[in-house]
């Protein structure tokens, strides 16, 4: 999605706008965290069904509130369901299956290589890269080898498996950045609800078949995990997210790019008792700077769509 609907973004971000990335990225990278907390008893999948569903529910009651709802016609409702899979329900699954293999710190920073996936992908509609962004790109993927260690790959254990679960939902988020603009006609706040209903409508029957019926009641510190994701994580991001577009621009928003793997870090060693190593913070570094100097100087941002973590 590119922006909400309003008077246009402001031309030099202020304290609101200052307080509101920061309230974006402390939601986004905040959820690495709690999703390392759920997966510890529930699937995977079972607890993105769960975080989809319940967020969906609350979204589709605001857009209600908020006067938005109009019929979908069957163009909409394939759109939707295209968006809810790319956008929210497959990243988020990869995401979780990632994390309950790695450390939520890892998972985080490697998602930060959506802006280098997505210049790539940008060839396909003949955008060529400049020098600087092939540059920042091979500096940003050689930090995710350092971040994971050579040895991961080499015999192929969970952190191999982590990092291709945490490259693939990158991979698959910066394509749906592409297919985001088949909503463009639609309000934002309606692209989030419909998207997330959509989401809940492909995880809840593939959490069934895959996971099964839960047997046990989760301790309260997982169902809380669960209740903070959906409500705080996803719904709650998806509205900060459009306040933030809407007042500051594509531009401005995309510096969660940096803050989201930077929250993680900390929330993942002061609250997980995640080891901030030098490997994992060479790794993060490389990432963050392949990034930045693949991005510095663009005129316009990679599209910001909220859900992923």
């Amino acid at each position: 999605m590119s922006s909400a609907n309003g008077s246009g973004p402001a031309a030099t971000p202020g304290a609101a706008e200052h307080v509101l990335l920061a309230a974006v990225s402390l939601t986004w990278g905040t959820s690495y965290m709690f999703t390392k907390i759920a997966v510890s008893a529930i699937a995977p999948i079972t607890l993105i069904s769960l975080r989809t569903g319940i967020a969906a529910v609350v979204m589709i009651a605001i857009l209600a509130i908020s006067g938005k709802i109009r019929r979908l016609s069957l163009r909409d409702a394939g759109v939707f369901a295209l968006i809810g899979l790319m956008v929210n329900a497959a990243p988020l699954c990869l995401i979780a299956i990632s994390v309950s293999l790695v450390d939520s710190s890892v998972t985080a920073t490697t998602m930060a290589l959506v802006p280098l996936i997505t210049t790539i992908f940008a060839l396909f509609r003949g955008d060529y890269p400049t020098v600087r962004s092939m540059v920042g790109i091979g500096i940003g993927f050689a930090g995710i080898i350092v971040l994971f260690g050579p040895q991961a790959f080499a015999n192929f254990g969970d952190g191999a498996r982590g990092a291709l679960a945490a490259i693939a939902a990158a991979i698959v988020f910066s394509a749906s950045l592409f297919v985001s603009g088949l909503a463009r006609d639609r309000h934002p706040l309606e692209v989030a609800a419909w998207s997330l209903v959509a989401a809940a409508i492909w995880t809840i029957p593939a959490a069934y078949v895959l996971d099964g019926v839960p047997t046990a009641l989760p301790s309260t510190s997982v169902v809380g995990a669960v209740v903070v994701l959906a409500l705080l994580n996803t719904a709650a991001a998806s509205l900060l997210v459009f306040a933030l577009v809407a007042r500051a621009g594509p531009a401005y928003t995309a510096f969660n790019n940096y803050l989201v793997p930077a929250v993680a870090v900390i929330c993942g060693s002061l609250f997980l008792g995640e080891a901030l190593t030098l490997q994992k913070a060479a790794g993060a570094a490389l990432v963050l700077a392949g990034v930045a100097i693949s991005t510095i100087r663009r005129r316009s941002a990679v599209p910001v769509v909220p859900p992923t973590a």
